[in-house]
């Protein structure tokens, strides 16, 4: 078991809810086997997609990226479209600065598991704070920034997009020992752990564990959120204290 060192990183949509200062987007809590993190935006991400693996290691040479969010505050997203749109309409829009009328806006509430598969068209509203699990890999075409002067990757970001209404997928918890599996994709599983007294964990695969909310004690050490750690297969861990935890497993594991 190996504790990790949460790496704070400032965005320019950055909030200050995270507990190391304002303007502070993400905190990185691990980057193998998975990239995992948490984040708090004052004001909208970029609108932006993910290339799926066959086209980002023909292009860029390096994998994809599919991720996941666990909502922890209510608040806004973009999911997909509204409706079929064709890439010109979306160039079109995007470079006259009319996206937002065909998104496909939605609100969250905590505790909702939101799956965003590469090609699905996103954004992540303000005040909507999540922790999110990804594979390990940063790349992202931003398709419009609400005029921010950062880059835009529009025509990498048309060839990946999916220009129709995508639903929501809806996952039904499974129960596992100690907790629930809340999402199981070809990447990544996502489980949630409460913690009422003590709770004991056996890794089956690559485990990594963060303490999202309350208080922890781990073989005499005090936890508090974000404390996180990455438990090889077999490994077994014994907590106490009240809380949740949230855990991440490469491969659907």
């Amino acid at each position: 078991m190996r504790r990790l060192e949460p790496k704070p990183v400032a965005r320019v949509w950055g909030g200050s809810a995270l507990g190391f200062g304002p303007g502070v987007g993400e905190v990185w809590l691990a980057e193998a086997p998975l990239l995992v993190k948490l984040l708090d935006p004052a004001d909208w991400l970029s609108v932006q997609v993910h290339p799926p693996h066959p086209y980002a290691q023909r292009v860029e040479g390096k994998p994809g990226k599919y991720e996941a969010w666990y909502v922890l505050s209510p608040g806004e997203i973009v999911y997909g479209f509204a409706r079929r749109v064709s890439r010109e309409e979306v160039r079109r829009r995007a470079e006259e600065g009319t996206l937002d009328a065909v998104l496909n806006r939605m609100r969250v509430v905590p505790g909702q598991v939101v799956y965003l598969p590469a090609g699905v068209v996103h954004a992540l509203g303000p005040g909507t704070r999540v922790y999110e699990v990804q594979t390990p890999s940063d790349l992202t075409y931003r398709l419009y920034d609400y005029g921010r002067p950062r880059e835009l990757h529009l025509e990498k970001a048309l060839a990946v997009a999916l220009f129709e209404p995508t639903p929501l997928p809806a996952w039904t918890p499974e129960p596992v020992m100690g907790g629930e599996r809340l999402l199981r994709t070809p990447y990544f599983a996502l489980y949630r752990f409460p913690l009422q007294g003590r709770l004991r964990l056996r890794a089956p695969a690559p485990l990594l564990l963060t303490l999202l909310e309350g208080e922890a004690r781990l073989s005499g050490e005090g936890l508090t959120p974000p404390a996180t750690f990455l438990l090889e297969p077999g490994e077994e861990v014994r907590l106490e204290g009240e809380g949740l935890l949230l855990g991440a497993s490469p491969e659907g594991a």
